[in-house]
């Protein structure tokens, strides 16, 4: 992805940091709208802190795409959630790919 926002904006002697952001499922802001998430920054990690629809109303694929995209653009190294399948909570982690570095394999041999 080309374009990133900046989590970071100086104005005079301040800095102010994106920490939580609110995400609202709508073509134009001002009506109403069908879904919404919260999430909030902790170092190079997202978490979605809440998602919550209208009328029973799944996130979707392209929801959660949406949301790594907008990561992605904050040059977040991962995305954290949780699934809930059948009433237990399932913990998630996702890597941005592009923004994580890889790591060497390195294998030591004698």
């Amino acid at each position: 992805m080309n374009s990133s926002i900046s989590r970071f904006t100086q104005m005079d002697d301040w800095i102010f940091e994106v920490k939580m952001v609110r995400a609202l499922r709508v073509k134009k802001y001002g009506e109403p709208y069908t879904a919404l998430a919260t999430l909030t920054a902790n170092g190079e990690s997202m978490y979605i802190d809440s998602q919550l629809t209208r009328e029973n109303d799944d996130f979707s694929r392209k929801d959660f795409m949406t949301f790594y995209k907008f990561c992605q653009a904050l040059e977040m190294k991962n995305v954290i959630y949780d699934k809930v399948k059948n009433g237990v909570r399932h913990p998630r982690v996702v890597d941005i790919v592009e923004n994580v570095n890889p790591s060497p394999i390195v294998r030591l041999v004698k």
